[in-house]
């Protein structure tokens, strides 16, 4: 596409000019004259003076803020403003060059993902970022140099899985009810209104994402040059838990499979807000809406993507759950919130809602009254998915390479 018909094309996604203008105002003046000279530099595309160095300045000081203090009491001022400073950004890089190469469209793609994943939804222009995210990354797709991937298979080799089933198969509980697509009415009297976990089948047959994400090469092709955040350690209750930002493409090859040292988890990660192409992969299971409370809403949906032996410790979670699996098998094992006091939550209010006690390898003398807890077992596979009601505590590895999606709700 023609330079500047690609400029145009992105400055046509603003909804309210004025909006993006002024979000920097009120943070810090001199760093809002600095954005106001950057953002007239935007509109005037005869303008030929770069000011790469001046919106980066802008970014900088507004990177330092969201990282001052704890992430919920970040001014949300501060993440419209860096939302903001992200669109001029990305306009700025295409102004500063003749050609929009591959990696000139792949260095925007990683400036609207950061303001994505960092900044906050502006009130007019709240899909500016991810629309012009969607139109550059099929731009990408449609260049000559876009990097040729071959089909991988994904189905992990069964001596990889044994050992944890072995153990999950020892392990004394209860297993979890299975039903076949179950009629709302049943599924809301006998399970959802007395939280009650269940297993669903037969239920997202007709979600093309169980027949399109197993092949990794789709998801390279829509997502690849994607930036992501993504888990490396082995639970986030670890003390070496660490979060990596990196495209989809890196996490494929380095940690979905690759053979890295460390386990790698693109986890708890609404995926599908940030790449709409693949939320078109999904449906909201009609079993989300039944509530608890007077209140509507679409479900919180969050992406679980990655190798076998990911790990979610033993927590639970304040809303409902439906844990859909996509690809590959996971391993759950869930207690009832009455058995809360046998788990030994964590007393920090960090993680006071994961159990120190790993119900694989229970330490008897630190944990003795863990033995008096009762356990619910699943197996989960491709295409089932569990309904787990507030409050459970669940333990989640995964066997295989594996795909699951969460829907939370009140």
């Amino acid at each position: 596409m023609e330079h500047n018909s690609l400029i145009n094309n992105l400055l046509s996604f603003v909804e309210d000019e004025d909006e993006l203008r002024d979000s920097v105002k009120g943070i810090n003046e001199c760093v809002n004259k600095t954005f106001q000279v950057c953002w007239n530099t935007c509109n005037n595309l005869n303008e030929k003076t770069s000011r790469v160095f001046e919106i980066e300045s802008v970014l900088d000081y507004l990177y330092d803020e969201l990282n001052t203090g704890h992430w919920s009491e970040v001014p949300l001022k501060v993440r419209k403003a860096f939302t903001a400073a992200s669109f001029a950004k990305t306009i700025i890089i295409l102004k500063t060059t003749m050609t929009c190469t591959h990696c000139i469209i792949e260095e925007c793609l990683k400036t609207l993902d950061m303001g994505i994943l960092l900044g906050a939804p502006l009130e007019n222009n709240s899909d500016v970022l991810t629309n012009c995210a969607t139109f550059l990354s099929k731009q990408l797709n449609n260049t000559p140099n876009c990097e040729s991937t071959q089909k991988i298979e994904t189905t992990m080799k069964v001596k990889s899985r044994s050992q944890y089933f072995d153990n999950f198969e020892n392990l004394k509980g209860v297993t979890v009810d299975t039903l076949s697509c179950p009629s709302l009415e049943t599924f809301n009297n006998k399970y959802f209104s007395k939280k009650v976990p269940l297993k669903l089948q037969d239920c997202v047959s007709h979600w093309p994402a169980l027949t399109k994400w197993p092949d990794v090469t789709y998801l390279l092709k829509i997502a690849g040059d994607r930036t992501v955040p993504v888990e490396i350690g082995s639970h986030y209750a670890d003390e070496n838990w660490r979060q990596k930002l990196m495209t989809l493409k890196d996490f494929i090859k380095n940690y979905f499979l690759g053979e890295s040292d460390s386990i790698g988890y693109l986890a708890q990660h609404n995926l599908f807000n940030q790449i709409p192409e693949l939320r078109e992969d999904i449906y909201v299971p009609e079993y989300c809406s039944l509530s608890d409370m007077d209140e509507d809403g679409e479900p919180d949906v969050n992406a679980w993507f990655g190798p076998a032996n990911t790990v979610s410790p033993l927590h639970h979670d304040p809303k409902n759950n439906v844990l859909v699996q996509v690809f590959g098998t996971k391993q759950l094992i869930l207690y009832a919130p009455s058995d809360s006091s046998y788990l030994y939550p964590h007393e920090s209010n960090l993680l006071s809602n994961t159990a120190q006690v790993d119900p694989f390898k229970p330490d008897a003398e630190k944990y003795p009254n863990f033995a008096k807890a009762n356990a619910y077992k699943c197996i989960l596979e491709p295409g089932e998915m569990l309904y787990i009601p507030p409050k459970w505590w669940h333990h989640v590895t995964a066997l295989d390479k594996s795909f699951s999606v969460s829907f939370w709700w009140n």
